[in-house]
């Protein structure tokens, strides 16, 4: 993994201790005889989703007066339907689904920025060597058109290739990739930290550190509904609050943010667990502002017309007001 230098860890510190001050200002005194009830929904449990359940088990929701329940749905087109419906009051959601419900007419807003780069590793047959070496070759995706989708066809245009020239085939989540690839049938595919070790184990040869290219995505992020938003401002600034002391936690506790990390992923493997949290501690921005380079190359992915912008996807108000700003 590459080490961050002193003036980006002097720079962290910094952002922490901003953080801190923000956070005092939003919790609720008396807070426990009058929860309010929310909840919270996610796709996949994966470290980029990991920063509510953390927060849930840290306490930093409930001391703002919110009591939460954490739902895992199958896809993020039922995550969407979820918000709307008002079954869900917010959710970790990949920038490529929000923009996509949006056009659709979907009323909805990414307010938290989780994870803005490429958070995967290409992994593929020990004899390929290079991104390079995977123009004509078979390469397993999640499925058509998905956030995993998008962001490997994003990964090989950076690296050089046309996703066109390279054969992308839906084949399921990661170990049943994994599984593809071992077994000879596809030549590569990326794989979120949490499975490179099995990756690894199955024979494959980790090709690339994809975080390290330079480019923004706008993957995983906190999002809700704009006008739950106008109804609940105070409510919502507080959940995004208890999410940011999560993120200043995780930066600051490994012991125990791998813990929650290893029963929310349901991964036991120690050195798998411990990977992903670093990866991310690297990743997980403070303040998690969400980013108009990520939503840009989203845009473009998907091919949104050429006046759509970036900041039609986002508010970044709550946390200017957490910041004092």
């Amino acid at each position: 993994m590459p080490q961050r230098n002193s003036l980006c860890s002097f720079s962290r510190v910094v952002a922490c201790a901003i953080i801190s001050i923000w956070l005092c200002a939003v919790e609720a005194p008396g807070a426990e005889t009058s929860l309010q009830k929310i909840r919270v929904g996610y796709v996949s449990p994966s470290t980029d989703n990991v920063l509510a359940p953390l927060a849930q088990k840290q306490g930093f929701f409930r001391k703002r007066g919110i009591e939460t329940e954490i739902i895992a749905l199958r896809g993020g087109v039922q995550m969407a339907q979820a918000l709307l419906s008002d079954s869900l009051q917010f959710a970790q959601m990949a920038g490529s689904v929000l923009v996509r419900s949006v056009q659709s007419g979907a009323d909805l807003v990414m307010i938290a920025s989780y994870v803005d780069r490429i958070s995967y590793f290409l992994v593929a047959r020990p004899e390929i060597h290079t991104i390079k070496d995977l123009s004509g070759k078979r390469i397993a995706t999640a499925s058509i058109g998905g956030s995993v989708d998008m962001v490997l066809r994003f990964s090989l245009k950076v690296s050089g290739i046309d996703p066109k020239n390279a054969i992308l085939l839906p084949s399921g989540p990661p170990m049943t990739r994994i599984a593809a690839i071992a077994s000879n049938q596809m030549d590569a595919t990326i794989v979120p930290p949490e499975n490179l070790d099995a990756a690894e184990k199955a024979g494959l040869k980790m090709v690339k550190d994809l975080s390290e290219l330079d480019a923004y995505v706008q993957h995983t992020g906190l999002v809700v509904r704009r006008s739950f938003l106008k109804e609940n401002r105070q409510l919502t600034k507080a959940f995004l609050a208890g999410i940011v002391e999560a993120i200043e936690f995780y930066q600051r506790n490994d012991r125990a943010t791998i813990d929650v990390l290893s029963k929310f992923t349901g991964i036991a493997d120690q050195r798998s667990v411990r990977d992903s949290y670093e990866f991310h501690k690297r990743l997980f921005p403070l303040p998690p502002y969400p980013s108009v380079e990520g939503f840009k190359t989203v845009l473009a992915e998907i091919g949104a017309p050429k006046n759509v912008t970036p900041d039609t996807f986002f508010d970044r108000s709550l946390l200017q007001e957490l910041a004092g700003k």
